[in-house]
């Protein structure tokens, strides 16, 4: 264009110029080609080529592209988790539901509680009989504030000092496992002297299959007084036991003749004694006479039941209550119901009885 325009103005150079109207002439052509020549350059300014469709590219997996991972434990700052409110757990109470022939006694000794708990804590009438399917709760956490000792020897001036115990002998002794994990020892202190002994106190050892001992505790046998070739049984609650526990032995630590302080104890004659499985309970039955001179009161029978092979599977004491006194000569019917730990039914029962003069 701008050659054009060059070439068209030298020839008009070249011409003669013929007065003022080919100037003037000359000037508007001019003037109409340098008009012409802005507004193509500024229609060249504003034209845009026609638009092409971008290609999207494809996912980076399917063109063979690995997807960077970003490490956040080195490159993001982690928020720190909201506090979240979780509220204390309540602990689930342990129940047992009565079944046919449950008393309070049997089922405190199942689970190593005493009598008194589960009467306070189930609100229940010691003299009334349980009903079939009723609920206990067991006190569990008011036993666990004691010591896996707890029922065992008093401290103090309870026991008197003895240098020289009398040699007496601890037998029949056996490991049960109770409902919620606990283990009871269970055994029998027998007097092989030729005198009453009385304050028996023995001490029951936990031992490993190597022969290791795993813990210890102490108890009293049930007896305030035992005559010579009679058993007075004991028991001992590991409520927490360590592991590995294979066997046990037992060693009596304390047994003392009768002395003026414990001479107020009187034997009792057992007469008429019979035992025999009564469902899923062991009944024990009675007469006990008093063939002392003098007078007792508060009267106590303890009944022991055993296995085929003498060990001891179950006792109970029964206190016939500070209104029950014995004359010489009289006699009194008594009854008991025990219940058996292990699975075979007890083969045999052995009782002693003793009040209390004065």
């Amino acid at each position: 264009m701008l050659q054009w325009y060059n070439h068209a103005v030298s020839g008009y150079e070249g011409r003669p110029v013929r007065g003022g109207r080919n100037r003037a002439w000359t000037r508007a052509c001019a003037a109409i080609l340098g008009f012409t020549l802005l507004l193509l350059a500024a229609c060249d300014g504003v034209l845009t080529p026609p638009a092409t469709a971008v290609p999207t590219p494809a996912p980076a997996a399917a063109r063979g592209i690995a997807t960077p991972t970003i490490a956040p434990g080195i490159y993001l700052t982690p928020i720190p988790p909201t506090p979240t409110f979780t509220p204390s757990p309540t602990p689930t109470p342990v129940v047992h539901i009565v079944a046919s022939g449950d008393t309070l006694l049997g089922i405190a000794l199942d689970y190593g509680v005493t009598v008194d708990a589960l009467v306070r804590t189930n609100v229940l009438d010691a003299a009334a009989f349980l009903r079939i399917g009723q609920v206990l709760v067991i006190p569990l956490e008011e036993e666990n504030g004691l010591a896996d000792d707890s029922m065992q020897v008093p401290q103090g001036h309870v026991l008197l000092p003895t240098p020289t115990p009398v040699a007496v002998a601890a037998t029949g002794i056996a490991l049960y496992r109770t409902p919620v994990g606990g283990l009871w020892c269970m055994g029998e202190v027998l007097n092989s002297t030729d005198a009453a002994i009385t304050n028996l106190q023995v001490e029951v050892v936990l031992l490993a299959s190597d022969g290791a001992s795993l813990a210890t505790a102490r108890a009293l046998a049930a007896a305030d007084i035992l005559l010579p070739q009679s058993r007075a049984p004991f028991s001992v609650l590991f409520r927490n036991p360590p592991a590995g526990v294979a066997d046990a032995e037992a060693f009596l630590l304390r047994a003392e003749s009768i002395s003026p302080i414990t001479a107020g104890f009187v034997p009792l004659t057992v007469i008429g004694g019979e035992g025999g499985v009564s469902g899923p309970q062991y009944r024990v039955r009675g007469t006990l006479v008093n063939e002392s001179g003098q007078t007792v009161n508060r009267v106590i029978v303890v009944a022991t039941i055993y296995s085929a092979n003498g060990e001891v599977v179950g006792y109970r004491q029964l206190v016939m209550g500070e209104d029950t006194a014995l004359a010489p000569g009289a006699d009194q019917p008594f009854e008991l119901l025990l219940t058996p730990q292990g699975v075979e039914p007890p083969s045999g029962f052995s009782t002693i009885a003793w009040g209390v003069s004065g």
